[in-house]
């Protein structure tokens, strides 16, 4: 028996355990989260995963509300904003509409956790061709990233995923290169869509030299001749697999087990 297998059959049996026991909040919602990575690390129970991803969060729904302690209601929280960010990474190929929503819980759960707000994006930009909600929810990934004091699970070499966000900010941007856009900062002055697309791609750069698309982007927005650009073949292969090479969430592999709640 593998090591998902057997963590399998420790999850059941503890649910299994529960039953009129009136255990913890935390522990079932704990059990039931862990139990569905569980099942997802081995592929091919989709239906068992997205089932005991949905258990921890009406679990949660159900009796959040209950915890008298302060620390226990903080703990709660905090475990099911990750149960709803991997249940969105769960839906995203499936269900779009439903990975939004889950990764909208994530966040509002927990306002740190960049991934969900990078995923959001991604979703919006990605299935739905809706820019604006996409460049919001990079922003704020971004945001955490570089001004939170404590984001959630930050990556151990954030420049990369800096780099991508800008990348991806740049092109939310680069669908209205036309039209002006405007800046938190000074909303009441416009500034050209396209200037601000080439600062992201410029910033993408700088946080990953070795960042080829963003350079290629870079060089066609601003049409300078002397700013390296990726080969043809590199480029066709990019957005011939764009939903593909720019994802924010974490390897499946790397995902499951790597937060054990109990």
């Amino acid at each position: 028996m593998d090591e998902n297998a057997k963590a399998i059959d420790i999850y059941e049996k503890g649910i299994a355990a529960l039953k009129d026991k009136g255990e913890s909040l935390i522990t079932i919602i704990s059990l039931e989260t862990n139990l569905a990575t569980a099942y997802s690390a081995i592929g091919g129970n989709d239906g068992k995963t997205l089932h005991h991803y949905e258990k921890a969060i009406a679990a949660y729904d159900e009796n959040h509300g209950e915890i008298d302690d302060t620390n226990n209601a903080e703990e709660a929280k905090a475990i099911v904003s990750q149960t709803a960010f991997f249940y969105g990474m769960e839906l995203q190929e499936i269900d779009a509409t439903r990975a939004v929503e889950m990764y909208g819980l994530a966040v509002v759960l927990d306002p740190d956790l960049w991934a969900a707000w990078a995923n959001l994006g991604s979703v919006f930009q990605d299935n739905f061709s809706n820019f604006d909600e996409a460049l919001q929810a990079y922003n704020k990934a971004f945001e955490v990233l570089t001004e939170h004091e404590n984001p959630t699970d930050p990556p151990a070499e954030p420049r990369f995923i800096l780099s991508q966000l800008q990348h991806r900010i740049g092109l939310c941007l680069s669908h209205g290169l036309e039209r002006n856009c405007v800046i938190t900062s000074d909303p009441q002055k416009p500034v050209p869509c396209k200037e601000m697309a080439a600062h992201a791609f410029s910033l993408a750069v700088q946080y990953d030299s070795e960042n080829l698309s963003a350079k290629h982007m870079l060089a066609s927005v601003t049409a300078d001749a002397t700013m390296e650009r990726a080969s043809n073949s590199y480029v066709k292969n990019l957005f011939d697999n764009y939903a593909h090479k720019y994802v924010f969430f974490w390897e499946s592999t790397e995902k499951h087990f790597s937060k054990i709640f109990i």
